[in-house]
């Protein structure tokens, strides 16, 4: 005897309609002793989004699922138990279940006048999908298909009670709550054949240079160790950088044009639930430097704080800031800081466990006690040891015979090489001298989610046997899987999230000071190597054309970089760098004009394909958004349906993250392309366009809530409808008409050997000719789905509308700016 989900028994659900089937049951009968069973026990419909006898004239709708919001999912119709319904065609012995015409179905009078009932009403009411059912027998339909007489769409026959017990897992896969729900079941079991697969086509396997390289700018060789030393991670050696260039202002928002709210870097609601404080800089550490000063004022160790931040939102500059450069001065007085910095350690428990406590020993021992001589070194530090050990290893040898002083140095030895035995005695050391310790965990983020709570564990481990204050760094997604495990569960409330800086007061700062620094005969030697005068003033006059740019209001220049970034400080910057350097950026015109204002075709390139002639979406820091993703079944619009979905939401309060199964049974029921859905939201939250509410930067089963970024709004509204971004991916695209990959690979050739003579014109009206292939390539798709997915769009609100119009008012900017240019260099604009 199996037990069934929710107590059922089989036998229990077989006898039940045995015995209302020879009875003169009614449907209430029916409905409560069977039908309950097996939506409510078997197939898990919630009650509380189950309601009950809608009425439908002249009959009863005993049951109507609803999805949260009330919208109507599912009809059930409820008849007696018995013979009312006769299945009009012969199945073979044993058969549970079949696909059966519903033309064949309707043969029968019952059947047919009850279908006929409930299809009717769910005409009516926008409902797709219902079922009739007599207790035993139950036929699922749909009830409307654009395209297809209703009469020749199959419904799902289940012929007795049996399908439900033998065949549980296909009755659930099918028919339960949660398949509906977030894995939109019904289209997959009730609509008709899916599209076919589609032959894909991709263009770049026939472009003969794909793969060439492209050359840094004239002012590269100069810039480059300028920019690897001030345009990125502020290392410890570098003070003044630090005191002038670092950014406290953490309220990091930005509101881009047309839309209706600010998006900002903050706490989401998730972590509000734990406790977690989001952290204001206000230059001396904000809420957890004063904690800091709190704990240690009050002798109280044996706590972690976990500092929060997402990707390259800039923890490790914080904390360096807080507790190395620029600490507050009681807590300068008061306390002895150790940064155990994990950035280059293996991946490998032993080692990161060994590297912590070295690093450890090696930061607490602030005035070298352990390089002082041996009898210095054990007063100050092994008196415990030593004093066993003279009662023990030691004792009976005289104090100035060879063997004790062998003995002893062999000890003395032996305990320096004992890093947790060294950093309790050294943060007891402290101690005696009134000063508290602080230990901080950075870089856990790089690893996989064991090594990071094995961090964690050892963090804790520190804050007990040091009795001091850890910090540990942790990314939120790390939390959130951490908090399922337990790791966490202890330490809820000692959690502080740190934002983002503004990027543009981060590169003005940066551009700034570097500017004056090589201004200055006397310091530029800290910078380069160089000394030629002119080379040097063209330097400068590039970067203050580059600050100048990004000063500007509505620069296309910070715009771009900001939110590509999307938050991530340590990206931006990776991304100027690339601008700054690489031989797309047009530094000779601007030294000869003095003074630039850039377009926006002008910023893309250098930062999407800053050393490739073609864009590779492997190799470049921004995503095709027009790729189709799966294999079998997908479309060139999902990752912007997914966008546009989401930004309905902007300026709704808490409302801005969307249910991820309301999201992909939207897509799912809509598209029938669930695989190109999840394939297109991993792509969207590993890139930022989207995050979620646990802050896991990858589709996971976990993630049950999403909303869309700056970044996102970013693409959706301007990036992905710019010329140079389609003329850039269309050579990376899966293509589902051959002629139309022919036609780009083949301009793509062209315009290499234009590139090659140097025909800078007559190159640009080739990647428009390219561009606009493209175009009307997406347009005559997004039409095909309109029409196959009934998609109600109004006239003008289509991708392809506003492609259309964008693309013709920048092709007339692109062919006067290419007109304006005298410089026929290898560079491509």
């Amino acid at each position: 005897m199996r037990e069934r989900i929710g107590g059922i028994m089989e036998e229990n659900l077989k006898e039940a309609y045995k015995k209302l089937s020879t009875s003169d049951a009614n449907e209430a009968q029916t409905r409560h002793e069977i039908i309950d069973k097996v939506l409510h026990g078997i197939l898990a419909w919630p009650r509380a989004l189950t309601k009950i006898e809608e009425y439908i004239a002249p009959g009863f709708s005993d049951y109507v699922l609803t999805k949260p919001n009330g919208d109507f999912l599912f009809f059930v119709e409820a008849k007696k138990a018995g013979k009312q319904f006769t299945l009009p065609f012969p199945h073979k012995l044993g058969e549970t279940h079949c696909y059966m015409l519903i033309k064949t179905l309707l043969t029968d009078e019952v059947i047919s006048s009850t279908m006929r009932q409930v299809r009717e009403y769910c005409m009516d009411t926008g409902c797709e999908y219902a079922a009739i059912t007599n207790g035993g027998e139950w036929i699922f339909f749909k009830c409307f298909e654009k395209g297809k007489r209703w009469d020749q769409l199959k419904a799902f026959v289940v012929r007795g009670p049996d399908f439900f017990i033998d065949d549980e897992i296909k009755a659930r896969n099918a028919f339960s709550y949660i398949a509906i729900t977030e894995h939109s079941s019904l289209s997959t079991y009730l609509a008709s054949a899916p599209p076919r697969d589609r032959q894909v086509y991709v263009a770049k396997d026939r472009i003969s240079a794909y793969s060439h390289p492209i050359s840094s700018n004239r002012l590269a060789t100069a810039l480059r160790p300028i920019a690897n030393r001030n345009f990125g991670v502020i290392s410890d050696d570098q003070v003044e950088l630090m005191d002038r260039c670092y950014v406290a202002d953490r309220g990091f928002t930005q509101v881009l044009s047309g839309m209706r709210s600010i998006i900002k870097d903050s706490l989401t609601p998730y972590f509000e639930e734990y406790g977690v404080e989001q952290l204001d800089d206000t230059g001396k550490g904000g809420a957890i430097g004063g904690r800091l000063t709190k704990n240690i004022k009050n002798a109280r160790g044996g706590e972690v704080l976990v500092l929060f931040g997402g990707k390259g939102s800039g923890k490790s500059t914080f904390i360096r800031r807080l507790l190395r450069h620029t600490p507050p001065k009681w807590l300068k007085d008061n306390s002895v800081s150790a940064v155990v910095d994990l950035l280059d350690v293996p991946e490998d428990k032993s080692k990161v466990y060994l590297e912590i406590w070295r690093r450890l020993v090696s930061d607490l021992d602030v005035d070298g006690v352990l390089s002082s001589p041996r009898d210095v070194l054990i007063r100050e530090l092994f008196q415990d040891r030593f004093s066993t050990a003279s009662k023990q290893e030691l004792s009976g040898l005289p104090k100035a015979g060879e063997l004790y002083n062998d003995r002893l140095n062999g000890l003395v030895a032996e305990w320096r090489r004992d890093h947790e035995y060294c950093a309790k005695r050294l943060a007891l050391r402290s101690a005696e001298k009134g000063k508290g310790v602080i230990v901080v965990i950075d870089n856990t983020d790089q690893y996989t989610g064991e090594i990071q709570d094995f961090c964690f564990t050892t963090a804790q481990e520190i804050a007990r046997s040091l009795s001091c204050v850890t910090i540990i760094s942790m990314r939120e997604e790390r939390f959130h899987n951490s908090k399922i495990h337990g790791v966490l569960d202890a330490f809820q409330n000692s959690g502080f999230h740190l934002s983002s800086p503004k990027p543009s007061t981060v590169f003005l700062k940066r551009l700034e000071y570097t500017i004056e620094i090589l201004r200055n005969p006397d310091r530029r030697g800290e910078l380069t190597y160089i000394t030629d005068p002119a080379l040097i003033a063209d330097c400068c006059t590039y970067l203050s054309i580059i600050a100048d740019g990004i000063r500007t209001a509505n620069s296309p220049l910070n715009s771009f970089l900001t939110a590509c970034g999307h938050g991530d400080i340590r990206l931006t910057l990776d991304l100027f760098r690339s601008f700054l350097l690489s031989g797309y950026t047009n530094v000779q015109e601007m030294l000869d004009a003095g003074r630039w204002v850039f377009q926006i075709h002008q910023v893309i390139k250098p930062v999407m394909v800053p050393t490739r002639y073609f864009y590779d979406e492997q190799l470049s820091d921004i995503p095709n958004i027009f790729q189709a993703r799966d294999s079998r079944l997908s479309s060139h619009f999902t990752s912007l349906r997914i966008l546009r979905r989401l930004s309905k939401n902007i300026g709704s309060g808490s409302t801005e993250f969307v249910a991820m199964a309301e999201l992909r049974a939207y897509f799912a029921e809509k598209f029938r392309m669930v695989s190109d859905f999840n394939l297109s939201l991993d792509l969207l939250l590993r890139h930022g366009f989207v995050e979620a509410n646990n802050r896991l930067d990858f589709y996971h089963e976990s993630v049950d809530r999403v909303r869309i970024t700056n970044y996102g709004i970013y693409m959706l509204s301007e990036l992905a409808f710019t010329f140079t971004y389609l003329d850039l991916v269309c050579i990376d695209v899966n293509y589902f008409d051959e002629e139309v990959c022919n036609s780009v690979t083949g301009l793509a050739n062209e315009e290499y050997r234009l590139f090659s003579d140097r025909q800078r014109t007559d190159r640009v009206h080739v990647r428009l000719k390219r561009a606009e292939v493209f175009l009307k390539y997406l347009q005559k798709e997004e039409q095909r789905e309109i029409e196959i997915f009934d998609l109600n769009i109004p006239d003008g609100e289509s991708f392809g509308a506003k492609l259309s119009a964008l693309f013709e008012e920048e092709k007339r900017r692109v062919i006067a700016s290419a007109e304006k240019q005298k410089y026929g260099r290898r560079n491509g604009k």
